[in-house]
């Protein structure tokens, strides 16, 4: 996979050629085509574009990301400077669409891909003023994300009704270790988190988030050796315990 390709450096890539940073977008597309390898290229090859780009923004990309001095102002972020892109997932989307486009023999558009990029964050520092600026707004927008929370959790509610068996990651250590069980719903519950700001900074109206939980009986515990870590970690009573809606999925009858 995209996420391990690292592991593959002693197949016919050696550590000069991976310690190698390029200085421009040029450079950057050459490389990834040394240091990936064969295997990897054809993989990608038989990728959409959309799949590729949205598989490796946390593998591959944040390789490019924190080994090309993007994040420290190195000679290839300071070329991406000079083209008017500044933020490094900027950086490492624009090298990541060139690569594919160049494995595929297609132009990479490089100035509609700038444009995309600037345009976004000129549209976000406009919404942001707004936010700032115009109390009316900023009371709508605040409006329409809590109102577009709440009926999301009545959505998520009909899609995992009450007695709806379930399979649910849960928690058992401090150190975000999880393991499956299987269960049923049998309850909900919403949490409130109050101080979050709407829009990119602490400037924008205050919102109230609402974080869906569903109560679950357990029906099997998926590896029954984490059994009493998960009751004690829990403090699950009635062999029951609350779960986010997000680590739950739906067991097919």
């Amino acid at each position: 996979m995209l996420c391990s390709f690292l592991t593959l450096n002693g197949q016919e890539v050696s550590r000069a050629e991976m310690k190698n940073k390029p200085a421009n977008l040029e450079e950057a597309v050459i490389q990834l085509t040394k240091i990936l390898p064969d295997t990897t290229q054809q993989e990608i090859l038989s990728m959409t574009e959309e799949k590729f780009l949205e598989g490796s923004h946390f593998g591959l990309g944040m390789w490019i990301r924190n080994n090309w001095g993007l994040w420290r102002g190195g000679k290839l972020a300071k070329d991406f400077n000079a083209k008017g892109i500044f933020h490094p997932d900027d950086m490492s989307g624009i090298i990541l669409k060139c690569y594919y486009r160049q494995l595929h023999n297609q132009d990479w558009k490089l100035d509609e891909q700038i444009a995309f990029y600037q345009n976004y964050w000129k549209r976000r520092q406009e919404y942001q003023y707004r936010l700032e600026n115009n109390t009316a707004f900023a009371q709508q927008e605040k409006n329409n994300y809590e109102s577009s929370i709440r009926e999301e959790n009545e959505k998520l509610k009909m899609e995992f009704p009450i007695d709806a068996r379930v399979k649910v990651w849960v928690d058992h250590s401090d150190f975000a270790l999880r393991t499956q069980i299987i269960g049923e719903v049998v309850d909900w519950r919403v949490t409130v988190s109050k101080g979050g700001h709407l829009g990119y900074s602490r400037k924008g109206p205050e919102i109230n988030n609402e974080y869906l939980e569903a109560k679950v009986r357990v029906i099997e515990y998926m590896n029954i050796k984490k059994k009493k870590r998960i009751e004690r970690y829990n403090k699950m009573k009635d062999n029951e315990l609350w779960v986010s809606v997000g680590l739950m999925s739906k067991i097919e009858e």
